[in-house]
């Protein structure tokens, strides 16, 4: 990692941070499947407990983003809020190693970008909404780890009360560049839904909005809206 510049100031010496802190989304973003494997597990959900339920993938796309308990009361609309819980924990059971390594795979050149910006001795953070568990045995799945500094998982699909995502992320993403002494205008903040890019934006810091194929029509307020992960690049 390349030490800190010296910034004279009269008689001293200041030291000047020179890192820069990548706040990554995961789902949508370094990552790509997650819909389609979910469109299976509903499907396969259904079929286990025999529940005649047209589920179909561009239903699940429309859906994108929402919480598994939304996703569930939309699909299994007769079911009551404790038999949905139920439902829920079902479904998990049903997410086997072998149905993600079957459906979810890093996103297009996700490799290359993460670990251009470590080898300039930047920070790579993964804050998602998923829990913590569930976001680490996705990141192994899709061979990241490693070019990552800090995994964070903010578990909002196992409540059933809103959940301010931007508000959320940005304590998280704010917390850790305190820790390390990099400034807001050093933070970089990527994701593909409003509520990332407004966590960047609470926090002062610059915001890119990853477009995948079938999310075209997602609108935030992103400083950047690109299609290659690559163009992240120019950052560093």
């Amino acid at each position: 990692m390349p030490p800190p510049s010296l910034k004279a100031s009269g008689d001293k010496f200041i030291m000047r941070n020179k890192v820069k802190l990548f706040a990554w989304d995961f789902h949508g973003t370094l990552e790509q499947g997650t819909e389609v494997g979910f469109t299976e597990l509903l499907k396969e959900l259904a079929k286990s407990i025999k529940y005649d339920a047209k589920i179909e993938l561009e239903e699940v796309r429309k859906l994108y983003g929402s919480s598994i308990l939304d996703y569930l009361k939309h699909f299994f609309p007769e079911y009551k809020n404790e038999e949905i819980i139920i439902l829920r924990n079902k479904i998990r059971s049903l997410q086997s190693e072998k149905h993600l390594k079957d459906f979810i795979k890093p996103a297009l050149y996700a490799h290359e970008v993460l670990s251009k910006i470590q080898d300039e001795g930047h920070k790579n953070i993964i804050v998602s909404t998923s829990s913590q568990k569930h976001i680490k045995r996705f990141l192994g799945v899709i061979k990241v780890t490693k070019y990552l500094d800090a995994i964070f998982g903010i578990d909002r699909h196992s409540l059933d009360s809103k959940f301010d995502i931007a508000k959320e992320k940005s304590k998280v993403i704010r917390s850790f560049a305190q820790s390390h002494k990099i400034d807001p205008s050093r933070i970089i903040v990527i994701g593909d839904r409003a509520g990332d890019i407004d966590a960047g934006i609470l926090i002062g810091a610059k915001t890119y909005q990853y477009i995948q194929p079938h999310f075209e029509n997602v609108k935030t307020k992103a400083d950047f809206k690109i299609r290659d992960l690559r163009e992240i690049l120019k950052e560093i």
